[in-house]
Parts: structure tokens; C-alpha cells; sequence
């Protein structure tokens, strides 16, 4: 096998960390923006204790999504972006700013491989540098390890490893070229997830009356990322392990071409992403079609026995029961959950009576003196401890199914 290295050892280029990783940090900010905006919404309408005393373990868990991810991208990922590395015959170069580490390839006493495209090199001194494709052309490094020190590994196993570093890398590549096909992009991750919101809105507000708009219209925006985002990856690992990487391994293996072949990437991601587009769509017909965006789940926070509900179950919940004026109204019976995953069993709707009834020491019912007539648009219910409420509608989160 051919041992010459592969790079420019007199003026090695800088290997950095890849720009796609900026965009991982625009969608961590663009989530805290959405979850700061929630918030605010609920603090304006609903006051500060309202929001503690209802929200304890969302806010509890807000707060370590903001503490956690604002550590990880400062004294992490942040300063990751500013580094970069240089490989040279002897030796590797690390910058961090105006800072620069020495590596001696004659320091090293081992290299392992953890998973996927993620190494590590220890030296003598039990410190371990670790390495993965996030960083660019990092096969340069891997082959001036072997270049430098041929006895760490079998020539089988380096070149194995080599491979698939470069298929990573290409991959890792296409995510920057990711967004190249403007007309089919600006559809797909524009113009789709509107027509979805828009039709669904038309379709889906016929049968149910929609009270909460703007929680509505966010999880339908929730619904509609996570479907592009689920199509895309999965195209994406399709033609990575069965397309590219196969492509790669028949001309890269054994030779020193690693060069992508940009026009062949282009026409299969070109048609890939209609094939995504027509996916999703089909996606989004069945949620509307079903109704899948109108079903949660909640967790039941005091025990319900005369329900027969257990405190820390979690049931599912059809949101569609909130109206009595469609197809999915509130009977009798039915148990509702309401506010903040509070449960309640319908007794009478708007415009009917409801009065409790006790019983003589011979077990008659005596007629109730607390006989009240429920307000329009409240349903009257019976709560846990046995008394009568009367719930708005709107305060309705949905109906547990059986």
C-alpha cells in the first residue's frame, strides 16, 4: 500500500469545525425564543402565581433547557467554532485563538475507535485528544497518524477507517449544500407547512370548535417541522448508506481520489427531496384526515379513586371534545380533563339543572334544596372530592379515551 501522505505537510491547511454547526446553534436560540415567548404569553394573561402554582415542573424544566443549553454553547460549543487543527509529518497543531498545542504523533501510545467516526488518541502521559467528523477533512488527519506511525494499526483496519471518515465527511458536507435547490427549498420549508396550516385550519374548524388559536397554530407548526425535519433525515440516511457511501467506497478504496462528484450529488438530492416533498404531504394528510394534532397525553396529579384514575398515570386525551355544537360534543359521563390536568365527570350542559342529592337515614333520595341551572357555554361537572363545578368550555383541555 501506497504510504505517502495525502495532505501538504509544508503548509498544512487549517481543519475547522464545520459552519452547519452555527445552524445548530440558531435552532437552539430559535426554540428558547418560542418557549420565552409561551411564557410570556401565559405570565401576561394568567399572572405569576397562576403560572408557579400551575407549572412548576414546565417552568423547572424551562429553566434547565436555558441554563443548560446557554453553559453548553458558551464554555463549549462556542469555543469550539474558533478552533481548528494542522497536521504535519511529525507532529499536529492545535489553535484555540491566538493559543497553540503541540501534538508529537511520537507521543502517542494507542488510537481507538469509539463509534461511527468518533476516535481517540492517548499518549503516553494518559491524556486522550478525541476527534469526530464534525471537524473538517479530518481523513487528513487519520492518514498522517499512519503516515507518521504505521505501527499503531493494520493497514486493513486504517484503511476501513479511512473510508469511512471520507464518507462522513462527504456527508457532513452535503449538510452545508443542503439548501441549494432555492425553488423546491423555499416549498418544502415555507410554502408546504402553510398550505398545511391553512388547510388544516379549514378543514379541521367545520367539526371543532377551535378556543385556544394560538396554542392550535403552534402545534401545527410543531407537527409540520418535525415531519420535514423526520423526511429529511430519513432521505438523507438513505442515500448516505445506500447511494454515496457505496459510490464512495467502489473509487475511493485503495486510491487517493476523494474528490465529491458534485453534479451526480446534485440530480439525486435534487430528485430525493421531491420524493420528501410528496412524503410530508402524505404525512400531513393523514394528520388532518385523523386528527392526530387534536390527541395528547397528560399525567394525572391527584388521585381520581372514584374515577378509577391513579395520581401519576398518564391517559390520552382527545381535544376535540371542547364544543357542544359539533360532532364531538360532551355527554353525560364523559371524564374531562380541564385546566391544568384536572379531571371532572360531565353531570348537565349549558342550560340544564344540576343540584346534589343526599339521602334519609332509610336510604331515600331527598330532592336537592342546591338546585342550579348551568350557565351557557359551562358544562357542570363532579370533581374528586364529590362536589359540582361549572368549567367553561374553553378551560376544556379534552375528553379521555377509554
Amino acid at each position: 500500500m501506497d504510504q505517502t501522505p495525502r495532505y501538504d505537510t509544508i503548509q498544512p491547511r487549517f481543519l475547522r469545525y464545520r459552519n452547519h454547526y452555527k445552524v445548530y446553534g440558531f435552532i437552539f436560540f430559535l426554540f428558547a425564543f418560542l418557549l420565552w415567548g409561551y411564557w410570556t404569553f401565559n405570565f401576561i394573561h394568567h399572572g405569576p402565581a397562576w403560572l408557579w402554582h400551575e407549572n412548576k415542573l414546565e417552568l423547572t424544566l424551562t429553566g434547565f433547557y436555558f441554563l443548560s443549553g446557554l453553559f453548553a454553547y458558551f464554555f463549549w460549543f462556542k469555543p469550539q467554532l474558533k478552533k481548528s487543527i494542522q497536521v504535519f509529518s511529525t507532529h499536529i497543531l492545535f489553535h484555540n485563538g491566538g493559543e497553540a498545542q503541540q501534538l508529537n504523533f511520537s507521543d502517542v501510545e494507542s488510537v481507538n475507535r469509539v463509534c461511527w467516526s468518533l476516535f481517540y488518541l492517548k499518549t503516553q502521559d494518559n491524556h486522550k485528544f478525541y476527534f469526530n467528523s464534525s471537524i473538517d477533512r479530518l481523513d487528513y488527519l487519520w492518514e498522517g497518524l499512519r503516515s507518521a506511525r504505521p505501527d499503531l494499526l493494520p493497514d486493513e483496519e486504517f484503511e476501513d477507517f479511512r473510508l469511512k471518515l471520507i464518507q462522513y465527511d462527504h456527508h457532513q458536507k452535503r449538510k452545508d449544500w443542503f439548501f441549494r435547490h432555492n425553488l423546491l427549498d423555499v416549498f418544502n420549508w415555507f410554502v408546504l407547512p402553510l398550505i398545511f396550516i391553512v388547510g388544516a385550519h379549514i378543514f379541521q374548524s367545520r367539526d371543532v370548535q377551535i378556543n385556544a388559536q394560538g396554542m392550535y397554530v403552534f402545534r401545527l407548526i410543531m407537527f409540520s417541522m418535525l415531519t420535514l425535519l423526520a423526511t429529511s433525515f430519513f432521505y438523507s440516511m438513505i442515500l448516505k448508506k445506500f447511494i454515496f457511501d457505496k459510490r464512495i467506497e467502489t473509487k475511493v478504496k485503495g486510491q487517493d481520489e476523494k474528490s465529491r462528484d458534485l453534479e451526480f450529488e446534485g440530480v439525486v438530492l435534487q430528485r430525493s427531496k421531491i420524493f420528501q416533498i410528496v412524503t410530508a404531504c402524505f404525512i400531513f394528510t393523514v394528520l388532518v384526515w385523523q386528527d392526530l394534532n387534536f390527541f395528547s397525553v397528560t399525567k394525572i396529579k391527584e388521585e381520581v379513586a372514584t374515577f378509577g384514575l391513579r395520581k401519576g398515570s398518564t391517559v390520552i386525551v382527545d381535544n376535540r371534545f371542547n364544543c357542544l355544537r359539533c360532532q364531538y360534543q360532551v355527554h353525560d359521563g364523559d371524564l374531562l380533563v380541564f385546566g391544568k390536568g384536572y379531571i371532572g365527570q360531565v353531570m348537565a350542559k349549558g342550560g340544564e339543572f344540576v343540584g346534589e342529592v343526599s339521602s334519609d337515614r332509610s336510604g331515600r333520595n331527598i330532592a336537592s334544596d342546591n338546585v342550579q341551572e348551568v350557565p351557557a357555554g359551562h358544562v357542570a361537572v363532579k370533581v374528586a372530592n364529590g362536589e359540582i363545578a361549572f368549567i367553561k368550555l374553553t378551560e376544556i383541555t379534552g375528553k379521555i379515551r377509554n
